[in-house]
């Protein structure tokens, strides 16, 4: 696969192409990792939110009754 990789952008050298196949790259390269950053930032802060809406349901239900002595 390496190697398909190699001659692929001599190829694109030789051609007179490889700058724009380079940034073609990085491109997708970076929108793929925005992406999964994205991804990971949006689960984070629902995991963080269900984890207090637990945590606040389950307080809620260790009060005693308001009325007990």
């Amino acid at each position: 696969m390496l190697v398909f990789i190699l001659i692929l952008l001599l190829l694109a050298a030789a051609f007179g192409v490889l700058a724009v196949v380079v940034k073609t790259a990085l491109i997708i390269a970076l929108s793929i990792t925005l992406a999964v950053v994205l991804l990971a930032a949006i689960g984070y802060y629902w995991a963080r939110y269900r984890f207090n809406q637990f945590r606040r349901d389950f307080q809620r239900r260790d009060l005693p009754p308001s009325g007990a002595p």
